[in-house]
């Protein structure tokens, strides 16, 4: 690097010397014009020095709301200023509010991620479904008789199995559905 900065070598004309922007950087006062106050008639054909404006690169002007359909975006911009005019002292006293309602309100909407563990099994799901509209339908029956009339729906070719594969079939789904009944019970709990 020489003694004038990066790039600029005493050799090349100021006219080949550039700005950091890329921009053609305006020639530097001579010695003996350094001082003296310029002149602009504001006639551009005058024989007066040409005035140089410094030119700035076009800076992107960055729109997240372009991909954001009109309704939704309207819909947003109502509840922000809702919460503005209702919350403005929490907003200000808390400037991280902002960014946990931005993220709660993230939360909220679709796609939701995947829930945490091993997805439920259908026939468990079925079974609970079905045993609570049996239950309802035939209030006065015993849960072994509702339990019979979920085992065929529920547990998948079911009629195909031999009586020992049944009742181990039977088996099973009565203590999957009570294992996932137990789990939501204890979630509920805290």
């Amino acid at each position: 690097m020489n003694a004038q900065g990066p790039g600029l070598s005493p050799d090349r004309p100021q006219a080949e010397r550039t700005a950091r922007d890329g921009a053609p950087s305006p020639p530097a006062p001579s010695e003996a014009n350094r001082g003296a106050p310029r002149t602009n008639s504001g006639d551009s054909t005058s024989e007066a020095a040409p005035q140089f404006q410094m030119v700035h690169p076009q800076r992107k002007r960055c729109r997240f709301h372009k991909n954001i359909p009109a309704a939704v975006r309207n819909k947003v911009t109502r509840a922000a200023q809702e919460l503005k005019r209702e919350h403005r002292k929490l907003f200000m006293a808390d400037p991280k509010l902002k960014d946990r309602a931005a993220r709660f309100l993230r939360s909220l909407l679709p796609p939701k991620p995947r829930k945490r563990g091993h997805p439920g099994y259908d026939s468990v799901t079925n079974a609970i479904r079905l045993r609570k509209e049996y239950a309802r339908q035939y209030p006065g029956e015993r849960p072994q008789l509702i339990w019979s009339r979920v085992y065929p729906e529920a547990i998948p070719a079911y009629s195909a199995l031999n009586e020992t594969e049944q009742k181990d079939a039977r088996a099973d789904l009565r203590e999957h559905v009570r294992d996932r009944l137990r789990k939501r019970r204890r979630r509920a709990r805290g």
